[in-house]
């Protein structure tokens, strides 16, 4: 082997063993550590539940609301057929029953909810905002309106008149800018 090769080896061992000494940040760490993203919190999973979009059809309410359905009858038998007609109907589920309510909880993170009921579980701040808006717009559109609640900004109507109730077609126009934009 010639001299010259054999400077390159020694030179290239150098450098490989100088790489493998730790000393390149002169701090080594004491602990491993995991390099993945930490689990995510129940609550983080809560505010990932499935949101109905405005123009959403009882259909297409139906469909998102299966899986959620689907976990409850899994998780708590046949009794739970048809829950999800019951959130589209009535908006919410409740019940007293601990064993009942222990299945709900386990599969909230299936269950869709409103725009609204999202935004107040996840954004309160952004929600009064947007009920405020709301208020002031169907306030404007001639609806007898409640005072809006102190710490929510959530109105009624106090009477039914010729604009029609709060499923009326004027009122969800105002409901869609305050919270669509």
């Amino acid at each position: 082997m010639s001299h010259r090769t054999l400077l390159s080896c020694l030179a290239a061992v150098t450098l490989l063993a100088a790489g493998c000494s730790g000393e390149g940040t002169g701090q080594a760490p004491g602990v491993a550590t995991l390099q993945s993203a930490a689990p995510v919190a129940p609550s983080a999973v809560a505010a990932q539940r499935p949101v109905f979009p405005f123009d959403a059809s009882d259909d297409d309410r139906r469909a998102m609301a299966k899986p959620w359905e689907d976990c409850l009858v899994r998780k708590g038998g046949a009794k739970f057929k048809g829950h999800a007609e019951v959130l589209i109907v009535k908006g919410d589920v409740y019940t007293e029953d601990a064993r009942e309510k222990a299945v709900y909880r386990a599969c909230e993170p299936q269950q869709p909810e409103t725009y609204e009921d999202h935004q107040r579980r996840t954004d309160l701040t952004t929600f009064k905002d947007n009920q405020r808006e709301w208020y002031k717009c169907a306030q404007d559109a001639g609806y007898k309106l409640t005072a809006p609640d102190p710490e929510t900004g959530e109105f009624g109507l106090t009477e039914v008149g010729p604009n029609g109730d709060a499923a009326s077609p004027k009122i969800q126009e105002c409901r869609r800018k305050a919270f669509a934009g």
